[in-house]
């Protein structure tokens, strides 16, 4: 299988692990379980670009131009060989964005939107305001964690830090063995531990 195949391969068990599983809401100080209504009934590619930036400028840019459109970035997950993925959504679209670094100053994205079916669009739209930001935003933003909580490898604060999810977001989320600890699904389907706990209202996802 060539190197592209793997790559898509990739991207489709992504897309896979965030929308065919559950999602919680998470807060500072609690995890409100949520059932999607839709299963990912296709594997797709979502809209590619390369953009002559380094990782940190596209990470910023892609925070600023989320939050311009009223998104945000929900979780931020730390993949290996120097890439990320972002999650992002409202309560009616879930976003996925895959970043890959090709070199110091030239990070590629791959970003899939839906909400009951594909939103090529809506893609397109958050590719070319990322582009706008850019072009107008100072050259040292950085992505801001400030009010991110970190996801853990393990249940310790000590254990390495697979990302960051933002308070209020909808994530997969279990009771862990260990007290104050749940288990956390994240985007690439590995499992992270946060600090934090369940409440039982459950709440769905409207159907569009």
């Amino acid at each position: 299988m060539g190197r592209l195949a793997l790559q898509h391969c990739r991207i489709a068990m992504l897309v896979a692990s965030l929308w065919l599983t559950g999602c919680t809401a998470v807060t500072a100080v609690a995890v409100i379980p949520v059932t999607l209504l839709e299963a990912v009934a296709d594997q797709f590619i979502g809209e590619e670009e390369s953009f002559a930036a380094s990782m940190e400028t596209t990470l910023a840019a892609i925070q600023l131009s989320l939050r311009s459109m009223e998104l945000d970035v929900d979780i931020l997950e730390i993949l290996q060989d120097g890439e990320y993925t972002i999650g992002f959504g409202n309560a009616k679209l879930d976003g996925l964005i895959l970043l890959k670094k090709q070199t110091e100053h030239l990070t590629t994205i791959n970003i899939k939107v839906r909400d009951t079916m594909r939103q090529e669009s809506v893609e397109r739209a958050i590719v070319e305001t990322i582009r706008a930001k850019m072009k107008t935003m100072p050259s040292d933003n950085r992505f801001q964690k400030d009010g991110y909580r970190s996801l853990r490898k393990k249940p310790t604060i000590e254990s390495a830090r697979l990302g960051w999810f933002r308070p209020g977001s909808r994530l997969e989320a279990l009771k862990s063995k260990t007290p104050g600890w749940l288990k956390i699904k994240l985007p690439s389907g590995e499992t992270a531990y946060l600090k934090g706990s369940l409440k039982g209202e459950i709440i769905q996802k409207a159907k569009r």
